[in-house]
């Protein structure tokens, strides 16, 4: 019952029992010095002032009874007079204090999910209403870049998902078209089979680390500088492979965080830079330790990334160059899983053009403590 009430309403009655409650004290009050009052004017009606006349003539008394039945009358009715006035008066006013929230009201009514990235107009009234046009427009702002990033993601999927699918579905019906199976034939649909199912697997293991990030506990002490020697250890085949330079510069600092995900996040970016840079490029990782973070930093000598693509590409599946990403290996997941760890851990992470050239990806971390 209660939320089938309106606002108004409500402090429509409120605002009454508050003035029903003041005229009833008011009343009680009036009442009782006036019963004081007749009882003393009575009283001295009923005192001789000279021996032998009274003060008053007789029915006194009766007057002073109906004096008071009439002022208990007349209070009553001016305090009906006046609860019915307030209310109405109260109902009106308020009604004029809501109008800005009703017109509001029947703007958000309308809205829709094809409209959320149109504004509303803010009252400069500088109050509530004003303010709250003002969260509603955030948030629909932040509703219509979720909508958009949930559409692009089940693009980007459903394209990754059927390209393997589509190999698979054609190696597998000229394979029967052929109708001889040979060792060769029969080994060469093996292998492309088991490349693609390997591509569908590691795509699916990707998703679900990135959906089951958030129960993965973040309470370990991770010194940096042996986590990323580690990475550059691990990726040092790969470097010299690209025949890429790889040096580190990591003082000692520790965070409070997941150790996995850390490593995962920093292989991540990486590996990037190795794949991406030039033959005979370098790749720097640095980290300095400021008052409360540490700015880890890893540079490439690569062709580095566009202005207006430096937010899309922490989005999953996008990829700078499509074709060539493809070449390289990989689904597009791997920057924006490195953006979902940092902002795991409380950090942040942003792209800038690196002094040599290429890019550079800076990862702020909160420290654990202040390094000495």
């Amino acid at each position: 019952m209660h939320h089938n009430v309106s606002l108004r309403l409500r402090v429509t009655l409120i605002s009454g029992l508050l003035l029903v409650l003041c005229c009833v004290l008011l009343t009680i009050s009036n009442n009782y010095y006036a019963s004081q009052m007749a009882d003393r004017i009575q009283m001295a009606g009923t005192l001789p002032l000279m021996p032998i006349q009274p003060a008053y003539p007789p029915g006194t008394a009766d007057a002073a009874i109906m004096a008071r039945e009439a002022f208990r009358s007349s209070s009553l009715g001016v305090t009906i007079l006046i609860v019915i006035s307030g209310c109405l008066l109260i109902y009106w006013l308020t009604g004029r204090s809501l109008r800005p929230l009703r017109r509001l009201d029947q703007q958000i009514r309308s809205r829709t999910a094809a409209d959320l990235q149109t504004p509303l107009s803010v009252p400069d009234s500088g109050d509530e209403v004003a303010s709250l046009t003002t969260s509603f427009n955030t948030m629909s702002h932040n509703l219509y870049e979720a909508f958009e990033q949930q559409r692009r993601f089940s693009q980007s999927a459903a394209h990754e998902l059927r390209t393997p699918l589509a190999v698979l579905k054609t190696k597998v019906e000229l394979f029967r078209k052929k109708g001889c199976f040979g060792p060769s034939d029969t080994l060469e649909f093996l292998d492309v089979t088991e490349r693609q199912i390997d591509r569908l697997s590691a795509l699916v293991a990707d998703l679900l680390e990135l959906t089951n990030m958030d129960a993965v506990p973040c309470n370990e002490s991770v010194s940096l500088s042996p986590l990323l020697q580690g990475v550059a250890e691990e990726l040092f085949p790969l470097a010299v492979q690209k025949e890429v330079h790889i040096s580190v510069d990591v003082p000692c600092c520790t965070v409070i965080g997941s150790r996995a995900l850390l490593e995962r996040a920093f292989f991540n970016l990486l590996e990037n830079a190795i794949k991406y840079n030039r033959p005979q490029g370098g790749v720097e990782i640095r980290a300095v330790c400021r008052k409360s973070q540490v700015d880890v930093s890893i540079s490439d000598q690569g062709s580095g990334i566009p202005h207006d693509l430096r937010e899309e590409i922490f989005e999953p599946f996008f990829r700078v160059d499509k074709s060539r990403s493809r070449q390289m290996g990989g689904a597009g997941l791997g920057l924006s899983l490195v953006r979902s760890v940092v902002a795991l851990h409380h950090g942040r992470i942003r792209v800038e053009d690196a002094p040599g050239g290429g890019s550079l990806f800076v990862v702020s971390l909160p420290l654990a403590h202040t390094s000495s």
